[in-house]
Formats: structure tokens, C-alpha cells, sequence
């Protein structure tokens, strides 16, 4: 293992994080020390920044100095261990602002909000404390009951903040300061379309190394090059990502001219990026806007949709619109909405809020159906109503929504649609070949044929999802959480979804994950980014073999 290459690339890498940590810096100095103290009113994060900024930058120096002398190139093996370095060390120094700000004191919790953001798994475990009637802090509990009773009990980490004579002034996420907040959402956005593919784009050369780190970290069985050269590839994804950002805030502003500035771009980048983080509380349904939900429904899809796909359009390859997984994937969306939908129409009407209304009408049971169903497909993990209150058959269909997911070479998490249809043409041609044995068939997607190695990885990993979902569910049974919500855990955060129920539904939060269940929550979030395998080879001995 080439380490002095690697340290060698990571200096870079360090740089361009730091760069980024200006964005959020530059806002705190303007909410701390220029904005009115009457609107914000949250604790200061500008320390936080530059302390941070300062830590990132030395780091950096640290690498460029040991690093200086290495004239090697990263290949395959340096390749996919410096992409899983990396997407250890960011959430790592993505969670110091929490810390150092004091918004999260414990490390865990601030490595796994870091970790829910870059990853965009949009799992949270911001939670406003709850104080007795002497002001004494008190713990959360949530009951979760089945054949079993399980109580969760938690202290919140968000203190409130406080008017003059005491009574609650803002609490949850509006007692966070923006900077932070506006961190966590850039995390995200960051995250989306992947820091590898930016810091591929931004890098001068890395040769054959670049492509290695590229096609380590981009998702879905099939990978494409826009571009003869790997850096232009990059480029173009994120001018597409960055246009679709700026359409999108434009959308926001100028559908809901009473939505603030910061709300906009803080809810852009969690949508194209389908994270999910939110800065209000009650996430998109604490808007109360049909413009929003239907904007961010927009958003949503297109986030998930393969971005190549816009590349093409924009050179005029309009045929390329007719991809099967682009169909597959808007028809699973169609049916799941339409299904969602119609079962809500007469149901209690539950809000994320907590209010219970009348029944649901059919405009309203379209519009939180429809968001509901494609929230969890694209793994955004934004929340309209209490799903965790909705009919059994809805649920059910959302968690088989989570595991499949968009588009390969999209935002989105999940297990990727073309997954599935490859998995399915293996099964179609398996029945197939047991009365007609003599038939040769080939692999087609579409018009595309599919090499039998293609699929005997897409068949792995199946087989890798299942069997790190049901291991994770057993080790969080065995930490004390009952079935369902463990499920529910990992599931999202296998997926990147961030949409959790019981006792992580829509209403609560994930801090009532012990320590361990949230560093394993963190791990699984980390796998499934990078697709499972990048992050299980480097545990085989052989890779670490100098052959």
C-alpha cells in the first residue's frame, strides 16, 4: 500500500474541505456578529468554524509534508482505500462544528449527524430537551407497543431558548444556530452527487488514480463515462447538479415569496441531493405549503433520476429518454402513489405536528400519498404527515419502496432500480431454461447487453443487503430496541433513506439510539453509500498483501 501517495492525495482533499468550511464560516460571522439579535437569538457557531477550518487546514499541512515525496500513482487498490479514508475522516471533521459549538457535546451523536449528512441518510438526532415545571431537565420517553412493551427513554441534546421570564422563546431546530444548520444541510448537498466525484472534478490530474476513485464511489452495477477524460465527467455532473440547485431555489422563491432565503437553499439541498435534513421543525410538512410539497415531490424525482440522462438531453440524444429504468422507476413511483393515496381517503387525519383532524379528503390523501411514496423511494426521508399512524399496507409498501430506491448514478440510495431488473432477467431466463435447456440467452437491459459478470455482482450484492440487514437488526435487538424499530433503523440507514417509524418515525428522532447502535447505524450508513463492496474488500487479508 503506496501511503505516502495517499497522504499525498488527501492534502488536496483537506484543502478543498476547508474551502467549503468558508461558506458556513462567512454566515456565522454575519448571524453573530452583523444579523439583528432579535432574530437570532441561538447560541454563536463562528468559533466553531474557524476553530475547525484551522483544524482541517493544519491536517492538510500535515499530509502535504509527509506526503511530498511520493511520485506514485493511486491505482486500483490505493484507489478504494483512499475513497473509504475518506468517507470516514469528512464525517469526522464534519462533526466538529457540532462539538466545538456545543450544539451536539457528545461526539457519537455528532459523528452520526455528520456521517447522516454527507452520507444523505437525513437520519437526525437533533432533539429539543424537555424540562419539569422547577426546570429540572427530564428524559423523553417513547413506547412502542406490539406482543411487546418497549419504552425508550432519552435525554434530548437541544437546549431552548429562553425569554426573559423564562417561557420557551425556540426549541428543537429553531434553537439551533443557522450556520449550523445551514453546515448540515451543505453536508448533504455536498454528499449528493459525492465529495469523491467533487474532488475529482476539482483535482488538476490524478491519472489513472481518478478513475479508480470515481468508480469507486459512483453508484449502481454499471458505470459510465460521460467524457473521454474522468475530470470532465465529473465536471459536467456537477454543472448539472448545481444548475438543478439554482432552478430549484429559483422554484421555491418564486412560488412561496414569504419563504426566507436560507429556508430555500437549506431545503435545495436536501432535495436535489435527497437527504432530507430539514430547517424547521416538522420537516416539509412544517411549511403547511402545497407549493412546497409539490416542488420538493419535482425535485425529489429528478434528484433520483441518472444525471446522465440530462447530459444526453442537453446534446439533443432526446432518444435516450427511452431507457428501461427510467421507466420501471416512474411506473414503481405512479402505481406506489396512486396505491398509498387511496388507501389514506377516509382515515384519520394525522399531521407530523401531532394534531389529529377529520378524515383524510382525496386532494389530501394525493398530496401526503404521493410525497410519503416518493420521499421513501428516493431515500429523501422528508415527512408531510405521522406516517407511523397510517394503515399497515402503506407502511409496508414504503419500507419495500426504501430498499428499492432511484436510478443508478443518481442521489438517490436504495438498492437501484436497474438492480432489480437485472435481477429479474436472471430469474426470467433461470425459469426459462428449465424447459427449453438448449436455448441460448443473452443478458439484454433494454437494448444493452448485460455480461454475465455484471450480473453475478448484482446477484452478490443482494445477498451482501440481506445479510448486513438482517445482521444489523439482530445486533440492535440484542442493544434493547424491539424488532420493528430495528428493522426500521437499519433499513434507513442501510439505504440512505433517513425515513425510519416506530419508535423512529416521522415525529421522533434517532437519539434514543445507545452509542452503539449509533456508531453501527454510522458504519451501515457509510456501506451503503459506497455500495458495500468499496468498504468490504479492504477487510479481506489479501488486499493488504504486497504482491
Amino acid at each position: 500500500m503506496a501511503f505516502k501517495a495517499l497522504l499525498r492525495i488527501l492534502a488536496p482533499y483537506l484543502l478543498a474541505i476547508a474551502a467549503m468550511l468558508l461558506a458556513p464560516l462567512a454566515y456565522a460571522i454575519y448571524v453573530d456578529h452583523f444579523a439583528d439579535p432579535f432574530l437570532y437569538p441561538q447560541p454563536p457557531a463562528t468559533f466553531a468554524f474557524a476553530l475547525t477550518f484551522f483544524i482541517v487546514l493544519a491536517l492538510a499541512g500535515l499530509c502535504h509534508y509527509f506526503g511530498r515525496k511520493s511520485q506514485g500513482m493511486l491505482f486500483r487498490k490505493e484507489g478504494v482505500f483512499a475513497v473509504v479514508l475518506i468517507w470516514t475522516i469528512t464525517p469526522m471533521l464534519g462533526s466538529l462544528p457540532f462539538i466545538i459549538s456545543g450544539t451536539l457535546e457528545d461526539p457519537v451523536h455528532a459523528f452520526f449527524e455528520a456521517t447522516s449528512g454527507f452520507t444523505t441518510t437525513g437520519a437526525s438526532v437533533l432533539t429539543a430537551k424537555s424540562y419539569d415545571a422547577e426546570g429540572i431537565e427530564i428524559p423523553k420517553r417513547v413506547r412502542f407497543q406490539s406482543e411487546l412493551i418497549v419504552d425508550y427513554s432519552f435525554f434530548g441534546n437541544i437546549k431552548p431558548i429562553l425569554h426573559e421570564d423564562g417561557r420557551i422563546h425556540l426549541e428543537g431546530l429553531d434553537a439551533v444556530n443557522r450556520a449550523i444548520l445551514f453546515w448540515r444541510s451543505m453536508m448533504q448537498w455536498l454528499g449528493g452527487l459525492g465529495i469523491v466525484v467533487l474532488f475529482v472534478a476539482v483535482l488538476p490530474a490524478l491519472g489513472v488514480g481518478g478513475k479508480m476513485l470515481f468508480h469507486s464511489e459512483m453508484t449502481g452495477p454499471l458505470k459510465e463515462s460521460l467524457t473521454p477524460r474522468i475530470k470532465e465527467t465529473a465536471m459536467v455532473l456537477w454543472k448539472m447538479y448545481l444548475g438543478l440547485t439554482v432552478v430549484q431555489v429559483g422554484m421555491l422563491l418564486l412560488f412561496n415569496p414569504s419563504m426566507p432565503i436560507f429556508n430555500a437553499v437549506c431545503t435545495t439541498f436536501s432535495t436535489i441531493s435527497t437527504g432530507g435534513f430539514s430547517v424547521v421543525n416538522g420537516s416539509i410538512g412544517g411549511y403547511n405549503s402545497p407549493s412546497v410539497e409539490w416542488i420538493v415531490i419535482l425535485f425529489m424525482i429528478l434528484g433520483s433520476i441518472n444525471f446522465s440522462l440530462y447530459y444526453y438531453i442537453l446534446k439533443g440524444k432526446f432518444f435516450r429518454l427511452y431507457d428501461l429504468e427510467l421507466g420501471v422507476f416512474l411506473v414503481i413511483v405512479l402505481i406506489s402513489g396512486i396505491f398509498i393515496s387511496a388507501q389514506l381517503v377516509g382515515t384519520t387525519d394525522y399531521f407530523t405536528s401531532g394534531a389529529v383532524g377529520s378524515d383524510v379528503t382525496l386532494s389530501k390523501a394525493i398530496r401526503a400519498g404521493f410525497f410519503q411514496a416518493i420521499s421513501a423511494q428516493t431515500s429523501t426521508g422528508f415527512a408531510t404527515a405521522n406516517f407511523d399512524k397510517w394503515p399497515y399496507n402503506t407502511q409496508t409498501l414504503m419500507l419495500i419502496l426504501i430498499y428499492i430506491g432511484g436510478m443508478a448514478g443518481s442521489t438517490a440510495g436504495g438498492m437501484k432500480v436497474i438492480r432489480h431488473i437485472i435481477l429479474f432477467r436472471v430469474g426470467q431466463n433461470k425459469v426459462e431454461s428449465l424447459f427449453r435447456p438448449e436455448a441460448v440467452k443473452n443478458l439484454r437491459i433494454g437494448q444493452r447487453s448485460i455480461d454475465m459478470s455484471v450480473a453475478v455482482t448484482v446477484l452478490c450484492f443482494f445477498l451482501v443487503v440481506v445479510a448486513l440487514a438482517v445482521l444489523g437488526t439482530f445486533l440492535l435487538t440484542l442493544d434493547g430496541l424491539d424488532q420493528e424499530t430495528a428493522l426500521a433503523v437499519i433499513s434507513s440507514t442501510i439505504n440512505n433513506s433517513g425515513m425510519g417509524f416506530r419508535a423512529a418515525g416521522p415525529t421522533d428522532s434517532f437519539t434514543f439510539l445507545s452509542d452503539f447502535g449509533m456508531i453501527l447505524s454510522s458504519l451501515w450508513m457509510i456501506m451503503g453509500r459506497l455500495e458495500f463492496f468499496t468498504v468490504l474488500v479492504i477487510l479481506v487479508p489479501s488486499f493488504w498483501r504486497n504482491d
